[in-house]
């Protein structure tokens, strides 16, 4: 079988000698352990049950129950949570796929397109790719499918159902064949709450064939079991999948796992890190990802590192381009505890700040009555000059304390002033903040123009700089 895979495919016999590994040694003894033939001749194995993006390779492949538009080919259920049109682009250059070694470039291209339909809510995917596996076989894909949202709720959750046709070509470049053959795709997804989602998909169910002259593939039935933990910071993942064999491997069962962290900034969008662990017989691999988003885009790099064979690393990249985030409710559940936080801060000072001030307006209060008794007495003995001489002397050091107290007070009086000018400041960031928002939406112009008014309305006059807004209102209505 060896030779005639060579023959067909011209793939040369790989040593069975594995590369050695400094620094991730207990990772391949464990796969050894767990995987003791890990080694097998070259081959080939074509529409395994493969991530598409960067971020779900940098996780491992585990996202069977992962909320991600580019997850359908795991499990065509997942894209039912997309409520925004989202497109995405990505690239890699692997050498290992979830049933062994295979040296191959992908090119893929996708959209996550929600829609109404018998007025149930839903989101259409469609996803092309090209895969050159090796020098001789070439892969094509194109696939259509339907993820329901929120198809049966059950109370704090709710199950999602989908289905994906794919359209699939494999050619041999040496022999001039080619076979085209349709895949059937099931899945589901059970969102426990806002942070716990169950999945399940069953790939390739009629597992199609591409028996034609030297082309003796198919696609792998697969099936996959898969949970989600996704909080405001972190994500982890755990599938575990069970696949027929292909293209001279043998069948397999798997465990993957992965973990994301998100770094947020205030002004510079999210920066995210991942890393992602597989294990299976010939094909386990550890990756490592990052990826930087803002609301409207998304990159994304990947590196996988294989733990058995040939120690070749794999290149991922991909670029999501996102019409409406369907993160921003908690994106701006966080500014605005942000907000409350600051003004409360604020608050503190102010209180603090009155609180300084009458005491020192009862101080004024009480030097203003021992002056007026010194007065009193400096009248009534104005006849004793030593008597008088100190008096005026005492007097006068009153009048400084006097003085310095009604400086302390102009102080804290400006301070204050500050304050509140730093208040206003930050609610018009806030209102202004907001109107962008809207505008990058498309809210209708009588919209922004009443949102503007009002914003315009509140803080002229207030000693604060508005001129964006009043900038922005003036070129509004002069588009009228």
């Amino acid at each position: 079988m060896e030779t005639l895979m060579r023959f067909f495919f011209g793939i040369k016999k790989t040593e069975k000698r594995p590369k050695k590994m400094s620094g991730l040694w207990f990772l391949v003894i464990l796969c050894f352990i767990f995987h003791p033939s890990s080694l097998i001749p070259s081959a080939y194995a074509a529409f395994e049950d493969t991530g598409l993006s960067a971020r779900l390779r940098g996780m491992g492949d585990s996202a069977t129950a992962l909320d991600d538009a580019n997850g359908a080919l795991l499990n065509p259920a997942i894209p039912g949570s997309t409520r925004k049109l989202e497109t995405g682009a990505h690239f890699e250059a692997g050498t290992r796929s979830s049933l062994g070694p295979l040296d191959f470039d992908s090119y893929a291209a996708g959209a996550a397109i929600p829609r109404m339909a018998y007025g149930k809510l839903g989101t259409m995917s469609i996803l092309g790719r090209y895969r050159a596996l090796g020098a001789d076989l070439k892969e094509k894909m194109f696939s259509l499918g339907w993820a329901t949202w929120q198809f049966r709720k059950a109370g704090a959750g709710a199950l999602d159902l989908g289905a994906g046709l794919k359209f699939m070509q494999l050619s041999s470049v040496r022999s001039g064949d080619s076979k085209m053959a349709l895949g059937l795709d099931l899945g589901a997804l059970w969102r426990a709450d806002t942070k716990h989602n169950f999945g399940l998909s069953l790939l390739n169910v009629n597992s199609p064939s591409f028996r034609e002259g030297a082309l003796k593939d198919k696609a792998p039935f697969s099936a996959r079991l898969g949970v989600a933990e996704k909080t405001e910071d972190y994500t982890l993942t755990l599938d575990v999948a069970n696949r027929s064999g292909a293209g001279g491997y043998k069948g397999n069962f798997s465990v993957n796992s992965g973990f994301e962290y998100l770094w947020r900034t205030y002004r510079y969008g999210i920066f995210s890190s991942r890393a992602g662990l597989s294990l299976a017989p010939n094909a386990s691999f550890v990756s490592l990802g990052a990826g930087y988003r803002r609301p409207a885009s998304e990159i994304s790099y990947s590196l996988l590192v294989p733990l058995t064979g040939t120690i070749t690393p794999g290149h991922v990249l991909s670029l999501s381009i996102r019409f409406g985030d369907k993160d921003s409710g908690s994106e701006y559940e966080k500014l605005v505890r942000q907000e409350i936080k600051y003004r409360k801060d604020l608050m503190e000072a102010l209180d603090e700040s009155a609180r300084r001030e009458s005491i020192l307006r009862d101080e004024l209060s009480d030097l203003k009555n021992e002056t007026a008794l010194l007065n009193a007495g400096l009248k009534a003995a104005r006849e004793q000059k030593a008597e008088v001489t100190q008096a005026r002397e005492k007097l006068e050091a009153i009048v400084e304390r006097q003085r310095r107290a009604e400086a302390e007070l102009r102080s804290l009086e400006e301070k204050r002033n500050n304050d509140k000018l730093n208040q206003l400041r930050f609610d018009f960031s806030g209102d202004w903040a907001a109107y962008l928002k809207m505008r990058s939406g498309g809210a209708p112009k009588e919209s922004l123009k009443g949102v503007l008014q009002r914003i315009v309305g509140r803080y002229q006059g207030a000693g604060i700089d508005i001129s964006q807004a009043t900038v922005e209102l003036q070129g509004l209505l002069q588009q009228q």
